[in-house]
């Protein structure tokens, strides 16, 4: 990768630079990544006006449209102001999705001819490096704390491995899944032994970092790029020998991974267990049971871009007050008396303790118990105004079915143009499946977290995937 310069002139140096420095930080913090899309933006400003002399890529023009139909879901939050009445809130929030605007414009300007494989996965291997960095900035941290402060083994796990500054397991999850691909392609398609053990050990120390981060939905998808992967190089590759071990020692490796760490495991099985549970259930389903109202009415053109937050509150609070009616208020009021930490399921002695209250009250106690997590769970998401945890649902309520059309032509426009071309990109559309499995259960587009790193990565491997030229070679 030292030659990645080579030949380039001082403003595609620059760009290039800064791609590099922006996947770098993204892992960090999100308003180290503002700052380096504002930096990216600049650069290309100046680059379109001094280097390119205002003359465009016609071969990059032929996908214009692609480009422009993304940077519409931009534009429909903008619309969405029109019928919003909690403005502050709206003008915000087109604020932090002017993402969707900036990267897609950018690769219709600024002329990316001199981007190949190689300089992409520089640009990958950034990613690679600022994840890993943070990772054991924190895992040092930590160790010292278990060393020296006389923390337990918790301190390795979840939010508490994020003790400097907390950036959300479910981002870091992602984040570290796309550097796995990276890592991939470098162990499989390299043909330097150096680079194959760097990325061999780079892809270790990501696998273990996802698994302490502890996200439920990157656990889960780890391994389904697992087996993505082994389709890759079997059918793809075409190494079925090679598919042959790494299949094995995937498996072996799962299971380890079972056996070394079992409480990150714990959180895929027992939210499996909650949710088959009769009194047990898991708080994004309850969050739905109180938003589907919002979905149901408003499901044509949203609520309006500012008011996502104030619909789905009034619709919680309507679904608490039918649940109160139920066990009625004085029951609610001394569950209210006990609750702490309303995240997490209600333990056997506070289910006893407030079914013994219960028959005191004159209230059936099976009554109180069948609904003693809903009303823990609604009461978690009105006190922390929490989104639906779905990007699909939260699109319709904020700006309708032409938000939803958007947000899934992300996903269908690549699809259409691999058919079409009779080309596919194992790397992009891993990526792709990825946004759309964690999509699923988090809301990644309501945040700089999410919208920075797909937005850039989206614009960045779609033109890569259709680029003209698809050649391994540096050329400026």
């Amino acid at each position: 990768m030292k030659n990645i310069f080579k030949g380039l002139r001082p403003f595609q140096k620059a760009e290039l630079l800064i791609m590099m420095v922006l996947a770098f930080v993204i892992p960090f913090h999100w308003f180290a990544a503002q700052c380096g899309e504002v930096a990216l933006l600049v650069c290309v400003v100046f680059k379109v006006i001094f280097d390119q002399k205002f003359s465009l890529n016609k071969e990059q023009l032929k996908f214009k449209w692609a480009y422009i139909i993304f940077a519409l879901t931009w534009v429909i939050y903008l619309v969405g102001m029109i019928y919003s009445e909690n403005q502050s809130v709206g003008w915000a929030q087109v604020s932090k999705k002017l993402g969707f605007l900036i990267f897609p414009m950018i690769f219709i300007f600024s002329d990316m001819s001199y981007m190949n494989k190689e300089r992409l996965k520089a640009i990958g291997f950034s990613l690679v490096a600022g994840c890993i960095m943070f990772f054991f900035m924190n895992l040092f941290y930590a160790i010292y704390d278990v060393i020296f402060n006389g923390a337990t083994t918790s301190r390795f796990f979840d939010q508490s491995l994020m003790k400097l500054y907390y950036v959300h397991h479910s981002y870091l999850s992602m984040y570290a899944s796309l550097g796995l691909m990276f890592c991939f392609m470098e162990i499989f398609e390299n043909k330097n032994r150096k680079i194959k053990v760097i990325s061999i050990i780079a892809y270790i120390i990501l696998v273990v970092f996802i698994i302490l981060v502890r996200s439920r939905a990157g656990l889960i998808w780890m391994v389904l790029l697992f087996v993505l992967q082994w389709i890759s190089l079997t059918f793809i590759m075409k190494k079925k020998k090679m598919g042959l071990i790494m299949g094995g020692v995937f498996v072996i490796a799962v299971v380890g991974a079972c056996l070394a760490f079992p409480s990150s495991v714990s959180r895929i099985t027992e939210t499996v267990s909650n949710i088959k549970s009769e009194h047990s259930s898991d708080h994004r389903l309850v969050q739905f049971k109180g938003y589907k109202s919002v979905l149901e009415e408003s499901w044509l053109f949203g609520v309006g871009t500012g008011d996502r937050t104030d619909a789905t509150q009034a619709a919680y609070r309507k679904y608490k007050d039918k649940i109160v009616e139920i066990i009625t208020p004085k029951m609610a009021a001394e569950i209210d008396e006990v609750i702490n930490d309303y995240y997490y399921e209600p333990d056997e002695k506070m289910r006893n303790d407030m079914m013994a209250k219960a028959v005191k009250l004159g209230v059936d106690p099976e009554i109180i118990s069948a609904y003693l997590v809903e009303y823990q769970f609604i009461r978690f998401a009105i006190d922390k105004e929490i989104n639906a945890h779905n990007m699909f649902f939260d699109t319709i309520i904020s700006v309708g079915i032409i938000g939803l059309l958007l947000l899934l032509a992300y996903f269908v426009i690549p699809l259409v143009l691999w058919i079409k071309l009779k080309r596919f990109d194992m790397l992009y559309f891993s990526f792709l499946l990825m946004i759309g499995f964690n999509a699923l259960f988090e809301s990644i587009f309501e945040v700089q977290l999410g919208i920075i790193f797909f937005c850039f990565f989206n614009a960045l491997l779609f033109y890569m995937s259709f680029r003209p030229n698809n050649s391994l070679e540096l050329k400026a």
